[in-house]
C-alpha cells in the first residue's frame, strides 16, 4: 500500500493563499474604484507587506500542519484566528504606518473576501486530504501491544477510520481480545520482536501496566534502533477513567485532567474581543429600541422594576450580580425557588421575555463589565450552587470558565427547571466538554444554534 507524505505541502498552499490575497485585493479595487483604480500603484506595496505578513502567520500558527487527527471545525478556527490576527495587524500599520489616506472600504472588503476564500480553501483541503488518506495514500501502519479499554476505544474510533490514515496490521497481547478483534490478533508479547524483524511496521502503540515498566523500555529501545515511531498510552485503568494530559513543570511530568483550551492567553483575548464587540453590537443595533419598548411592557404589566438583580456563582466560584429583566412578581422566594412550568409567580409579559430568552437581554451589560461572556455554563444562584456540588459529581469544574448568556448544555437541550439530579448532571457534563473543547467557531455555533432554538424551532424547555 503506497505511504506517500505530504512534504510539499505548505509551498504550494501558501502560494494559493497568495492568489487568493491577489484576488482579494482585485475584488475590493473592482468594487470600490469601479473597475478602475486610480491609484493602482500604491496599492501594490501593501499587497507585497500584507503577503509577508500572512506569510509569518502561516508559519507562526502552523497552518498547514494538519494533525493525524483532522477536524473540520478546528481548521475553521485557526483559520478564523489568523484572519483575526491579519486584520488588527494590517490595520494598525495601515493607518499607523502610511502617511498617505488608504481607503478603508477597500481594506475591509479585502479582508473579508480573502477571509471568505481561504476559509474555502481550507475546507476544501480538509476534505481532499481525508480522500486522500482513504484512498490509502499518507498512511502509517501500526501495530499494538497490551490490550484494555482504551486500547478497544483507540482501535474503533482512531484506527479503523481510514480518513485518519492508519492502518492496523496486529494486536500483540498477554489479554484476551474480544472477538470483533480477533482478526487482528498475532500472538503474545514474547511474539513481538520476532515478528517485527522480518515485518515492516511505522508506529508501534504501547499500552501495559505500569508495573511493567521493564518491558515497555524494552520495546521503546528495540522500536528506536528500528526506525519505528513509537505511542505510549499510560495503563491508568485502575485508577483514572477519564482523559488526561502530560503536563511539564521544571522537566518534572505531571497528569493534567484536562486541557482547558481558555487557559491560553491568546485564546482568553480573542474570546474577550469577540465578547466586546458582539455585545455592543447586539446592544447599539438591538437593545437601543428594544430595551424601552420591554421597559414599558414590564412597567404596565406589573408592579416593580424594570430590572431584576440577583448574585450568582460566576468564574472561580466567585459571586457577581447577574442582570435580568424582570419577568415575575416581585417575591421572596426568588433567590431559592427555580421556576417552574406555569409558575404562579412568572407574569404574562414574563412569560414571552422567558420563551424567548429576552429576559437575559441585560446580561450583555455583565459581558461588556467582564463578568460574563457570550457563551459558557449558565450561572446559577448562590444556594443552588452550594446544593450541587454536595450531589452532582465535578460539578464545580463548570466554575473554571466565564459563565454565559447561553451555552452547550443549552443547545442540547439541558436548561430550565432541573427536576432531578440527572438533569444537573448532564448539564454539568454539557458545560465541562465546552471548557475542554472551546474554540471560536463553536461559540459561533452555539449563538447560531440559540438563535435557532429560540426564534425558529423553539425550546419546549423554555418557561
Amino acid at each position: 500500500m503506497p505511504k506517500g507524505r505530504i512534504k510539499y505541502l505548505p509551498i504550494p498552499a501558501f502560494l494559493i493563499n497568495a492568489l487568493l490575497l491577489c484576488n482579494a485585493f482585485l475584488t475590493a479595487g473592482y468594487i470600490v474604484f469601479n473597475g478602475v483604480n486610480p491609484l493602482r500603484k500604491i496599492y501594490v506595496f501593501p499587497y507585497i507587506g500584507a503577503l509577508v505578513l500572512w506569510g509569518i502567520i502561516t508559519v507562526k500558527l502552523k497552518m498547514y500542519d494538519f494533525p493525524r487527527i483532522i477536524h473540520m471545525d478546528k481548521i475553521v478556527s485557526k483559520t478564523v484566528y489568523g484572519i483575526a490576527v491579519f486584520a488588527m495587524i494590517s490595520a494598525a500599520f495601515l493607518y499607523v504606518g502610511i502617511d498617505y489616506k488608504f481607503s478603508r472600504e477597500f481594506f475591509l472588503i479585502t479582508i473579508v473576501s480573502f477571509g471568505i476564500m481561504l476559509i474555502c480553501w481550507h475546507m476544501m483541503l480538509v476534505v481532499v486530504f481525508k480522500a486522500y488518506r482513504k484512498k490509502g495514500y499518507n498512511v502509517r501502519n501500526v501495530i499494538i501491544l497490551g490490550y484494555n479499554i482504551k486500547i478497544e476505544q483507540l482501535i474503533k474510533d482512531v484506527l479503523l477510520e481510514p480518513e485518519n490514515g492508519y492502518k492496523l496490521q496486529y494486536i500483540f497481547s498477554d489479554t484476551e481480545i474480544p472477538k470483533s478483534l480477533q482478526p487482528y490478533f498475532k500472538g503474545t508479547e514474547a511474539e513481538l520482536i520476532p515478528y517485527l524483524e522480518s515485518n515492516q511496521a511505522d508506529s508501534l502503540f504501547i499500552s501495559l501496566p505500569a508495573n511493567q515498566s521493564y518491558l515497555i523500555n524494552k520495546y521503546i529501545s528495540y522500536a528506536d534502533n528500528n526506525l519505528i515511531r513509537v505511542n505510549v498510552m499510560p495503563n491508568f485503568t485502575d485508577y483514572l477513567s477519564q482523559k488526561f494530559y502530560m503536563n511539564y513543570i521544571d522537566n518534572l511530568a505531571f497528569l493534567g485532567l484536562r486541557k482547558e483550551p481558555l487557559e491560553s492567553m491568546s485564546s482568553r483575548i480573542t474570546k474577550r474581543i469577540f465578547d466586546i464587540f458582539f455585545a455592543i453590537f447586539v446592544l447599539v443595533f438591538i437593545g437601543v429600541w428594544l430595551f424601552p419598548l420591554l421597559a414599558i411592557l414590564i412597567k404596565l404589566n406589573s408592579k416593580g422594576p424594570i430590572f431584576f438583580s440577583q448574585m450568582r456563582s460566576g468564574k472561580d466560584g466567585e459571586a457577581f450580580k447577574c442582570l435580568k429583566f424582570r419577568s415575575m412578581t416581585v417575591n421572596t422566594d426568588s433567590d431559592s425557588l427555580q421556576a417552574s412550568k406555569n409558575d404562579a409567580r412568572i407574569t404574562s409579559i414574563g412569560k414571552i421575555l422567558r420563551k424567548t430568552s429576552l429576559d437575559e437581554m441585560p446580561q450583555f451589560f455583565n459581558v461588556l463589565i467582564g463578568n460574563m461572556s457570550v457563551v459558557g455554563p449558565r450561572p446559577h444562584m448562590l444556594a443552588h450552587t452550594d446544593s450541587y456540588k454536595q450531589s452532582v459529581h465535578k460539578f464545580m469544574v463548570r466554575h473554571f470558565a466565564k459563565p454565559g448568556i447561553t451555552g452547550w448544555a443549552q443547545v442540547k437541550g439541558f436548561r430550565g427547571e432541573t427536576k432531578e439530579i440527572k438533569d444537573m448532571a448532564n448539564r454539568a457534563e454539557a458545560d465541562i466538554w465546552y471548557i475542554e473543547n472551546w474554540t471560536l467557531m463553536l461559540d459561533i455555533k452555539i449563538i447560531v444554534l440559540t438563535a435557532w432554538q429560540v426564534f425558529i424551532r423553539g425550546d419546549k424547555n423554555a418557561f
